[in-house]
């Protein structure tokens, strides 16, 4: 058995869908993986050992689902994107073993199975969500609805040069909002999901990305990406957190991303890059 699996980055809240929204984006974990005599982790980038990698945990937890002990395996990292900033890279992960799982042995689980076991891993369903399905995946405590993603809007990355813990950015939050705090964010993410569905105009989405519930809490922990986050939307460009951060997403006008990409690179400070990733509406693929 030697298997390839493709598994796309995600961003997660993109503004105001704060733990419910999330979109894959085409920036990719590539992993190859095939049985072995004894559990292994090699490749590309940084490689931790079998017990604390989350793709050899997957597998594992796939097979003790079922009642089963999972063979050793070999993961060999051909592709990988940065960790620990905002693009979902631990729900790649995760995924990646479940889907690579499911490939090693009949282990009769459903899409819906592998997604629930994603999320329980993970903690997170508006990271796992989209990794798994592609597309913009609205979650609840109820369950999903994954949305096909209009062509007329793009994402643009903004990549921080560090790394930030979402543990970090997690602990500031406040346990309690005000009223219109919270009905100014329902109501922006509402708008965003009509607009990145095609459903309205993108000229919605300056105040369809603007947050109220995380972002004024976190973004002061990232001096640097608060700066960037001013700048952008003072350009009058739509920019939101990507996930806990320090990362950010702009959601543009596809006919104005060229205009966008142009004043990220004069805004973003030294060591930052610039992605124009485009949606991923495939998921985890197998090859």
């Amino acid at each position: 058995m030697d298997i390839e699996i493709k598994v796309p980055a995600t961003v997660a809240n993109l503004g105001p869908g704060f733990d419910c929204l999330g979109a894959a984006v085409g920036m990719y974990l590539r992993l190859r993986v095939s049985l072995s005599e004894s559990a292994a982790v090699t490749g590309v980038g940084r490689t931790r050992p079998p017990e604390e990698n989350l793709t050899h945990r997957a597998v594992r937890t796939a097979f003790e689902e079922v009642g089963s002990e999972a063979p050793p395996i070999t993961v060999e990292q051909v592709e990988v994107y940065p960790s620990a900033r905002g693009l979902g890279a631990s729900a790649s992960a995760i995924v990646a073993g479940l889907v690579a799982a499911r490939e090693t042995a009949d282990l009769g689980l459903s899409d819906a199975d592998l997604a629930r076991l994603a999320i329980r891993i993970e903690g997170h369903a508006d990271n796992v969500l989209p990794a798994f399905f592609g597309g913009l995946v609205l979650s609840s405590p109820h369950g999903w609805m994954r949305f096909q993603p209009t062509e007329k809007v793009s994402p643009l990355i903004l990549l921080a040069a560090q790394k930030f813990q979402t543990e970090k950015a997690r602990a500031v939050l406040p346990a309690e909002l005000p009223r219109e705090d919270a009905v100014a964010n329902a109501s922006a993410s509402a708008a965003l999901v009509a607009v990145l569905t095609g459903v309205e105009s993108s000229e919605a989405l300056f105040w369809a990305t603007e947050d109220r519930v995380h972002e004024p809490y976190r973004l002061p922990l990232m001096s640097e990406t608060f700066e960037v986050h001013q700048a952008m939307r003072a350009k009058g460009i739509p920019t939101a957190l990507a996930g806990a951060g320090p990362s950010l997403i702009c959601l543009v006008d596809s006919e104005r991303i060229g205009e966008a990409e142009a004043a990220a690179r004069k805004t973003i400070p030294d060591g930052w890059e610039v992605f124009m990733p485009g949606w991923d509406t495939e998921g985890a693929k197998v090859r």
